[in-house]
């Protein structure tokens, strides 16, 4: 399963923006995962992370862009 890339705007708390690119993909887990999870790919610049989330949250829009844009403000941008 590989969802499509999808790009959104992160407003930073120092009122900046930063463009982030995220896709889903279950390729990478084993098969028993791969009934529940799937792994979330969040592309900043140049660099990305991953991170296993529940197959659920690849369905609800809202709730995926949430996770990326608490990924990248926790992280201050700096995702890898």
């Amino acid at each position: 399963m590989q969802t499509r890339s999808n790009n959104t705007i992160v407003a930073m708390p120092d009122n900046s923006h930063m463009e982030v690119t995220y896709y889903c993909m279950d390729s990478l887990l084993t098969k028993q995962e791969k009934q529940h999870h799937v792994r979330l790919f969040i592309q900043l610049h140049d660099s990305f992370c991953t991170l296993k989330i529940e197959k659920a949250y690849c369905s609800n829009q809202s709730q995926l862009e949430s996770i990326v844009h608490n990924k990248v403000i926790n992280t201050k941008g700096f995702i890898c």
